[in-house]
């Protein structure tokens, strides 16, 4: 699941208090630890579980429930950068942490560098690597090693208001070459209307578009080699793409996933937007004016004819070293990814994740699910293709770092004082400085 930041946390409690009102059902409060079926005098293996997903509790409960054997206990101690945060001390402690954790795949390698997350192998969880989509597994592989199931996805998609692109005789972009010129032809002729916005201090979806372009940063695979590449040729021209349309005011400059943006989206000042699979479930809570209007296209293409996606988000399931029982933990992780019992329960309000699970990628009836703010389309056949086709990326072991310095590195980007290319390398440069800090041996270049 997406980062949630305070303003994408506040989306995220809007959303479940939401399905309780309708529903009624007393779902698992934030930042409580939630009280599982009582078994007294039944003996069994007990596993703690920390994860933010809203409405996660109802999986577990169903875990719980199927295998007596086994109970898990889950608690929620923040999201994102809170949880990391309370793992990092209990694992330095030598006691406290949890059994299983979700944690995002960016955020996975600074675990396996440590020797915090076990190799799961061990416990068998190659039996079910071919249901997961390939990017996914390797994601959660190091070498040989699993280091954790994979969970959630945020495969991507061009989202747009149908009726503005109309209106305005807007051409679904097919190529980003597509986009620019009709993002630059509509607000030339439309002064107060954009296309999207573009919002650089989201490091995050700056390095999923920078990934289909085939501009990926950063070259690890364990160890203390790290290759930090923000100025090669590759991310020189991705950077010059993006400030064109940004020096011609062509695209919209606000803050992604913020209550700005989704105004702006819903009253058409943004007709349109690079979005992720779990974007509809954000945005739905704020529609007035639109709901029902927004179709999902495939992601524009660097080069005619590719079919190259991108991935923005998601979580895995690693088991930490802490465990007791390392065999029951993993059982629950992989009951929890891979099968349909538990996907059945999180594709659903208030959960909403978008599998990597490859059974329910393909079901029909999943191509065929409907959002609100899409009418009776299906925006999943679009984000369902797009699953498959994300590039393997390396993910660097000082991601915390990088998120942290990225908003301060790139607010010049997005207030019009620096240009994006300018910002790469004022950002490779701070980022190499704290990598030899933490005692990796840096390369600045072969990325592109």
């Amino acid at each position: 699941m997406r980062r949630m930041t305070d303003r994408h946390s506040r989306l995220r409690d809007r959303i479940a208090l939401g399905v309780v009102a309708v529903t009624a059902v007393a779902l698992f409060t934030v930042g409580s630890t939630a009280a599982q079926p009582s078994r007294a005098g039944a003996a069994c293996t007990k596993i703690t579980f920390w994860a933010w997903v809203p409405g996660i509790d109802r999986a577990v409960k169903a875990f719980n429930q199927s295998h007596p054997s086994i109970c898990v206990t889950l608690s929620d101690v923040g999201a994102g950068s809170p949880e990391y945060t309370k793992l990092t001390q209990a694992l330095k402690a030598g006691s406290g942490a949890p059994d299983v954790a979700e944690v995002e795949y960016d955020e996975l390698p600074s675990f396996e560098l440590t020797k915090d997350v076990l190799d799961l192998t061990q416990y068998g969880v190659n039996s079910v690597k071919g249901t997961f989509v390939p990017w996914a597994w390797k994601q959660v592989s190091l070498g040989s090693g699993v280091y954790a199931l994979p969970g959630d996805a945020g495969p991507m998609a061009f989202y747009y208001n149908s009726k503005a692109l109309d209106q305005y005789k807007v051409k679904v972009p097919t190529t980003w070459a597509e986009f620019s010129s009709e993002a630059l032809a509509l607000h030339k002729a439309h002064p107060g209307v954009y296309l999207s916005n573009f919002s650089p201090t989201d490091l995050q979806l700056l390095m999923a578009l920078m990934a289909q372009a085939g501009a990926w940063p950063f070259q690890y695979t364990g160890g203390s080699k790290v290759t930090i590449d923000w100025t090669g040729p590759k991310q020189t021209a991705f950077a010059n793409f993006w400030q064109k349309l940004i020096d011609a005011h062509a695209v919209n400059p606000t803050t992604d996933v913020s209550t700005t943006q989704f105004a702006n989206m819903d009253r058409g000042v943004d007709i349109g937007w690079t979005s992720s699979a779990w974007w509809p479930s954000y945005f739905a809570p704020d529609v007035k004016k639109t709901m029902g209007d927004w179709r999902a296209s495939a992601l524009p293409q660097w080069k005619a004819g590719e079919d190259i996606a991108a991935n923005w988000g998601g979580s895995a399931y690693p088991v930490f070293k802490q465990s007791q029982h390392p065999k029951e933990a993993t059982e629950f992780a992989t009951w929890l990814n891979a099968t349909m019992d538990s996907w059945n329960i999180t594709k659903t309000a208030p959960s909403l994740l978008f599998p990597t699970f490859k059974p329910l990628l393909d079901s029909p009836s999943f191509k065929n699910f409907t959002v609100s703010v899409s009418g009776s389309s299906h925006p999943y056949e679009i984000f369902g293709a797009a699953a498959s086709k994300a590039p393997i990326v390396e993910w660097p072991p000082f991601m915390t770092e990088a998120l942290a310095d990225a908003p301060t590195a790139f607010a010049p980007v997005q207030n019009g004082k620096e240009t994006l290319a300018a910002a790469f390398k004022k950002f490779q440069d701070t980022l190499v400085s704290y990598a030899k800090s933490q005692g990796f041996d840096v390369s600045t270049g072969g990325t592109s």
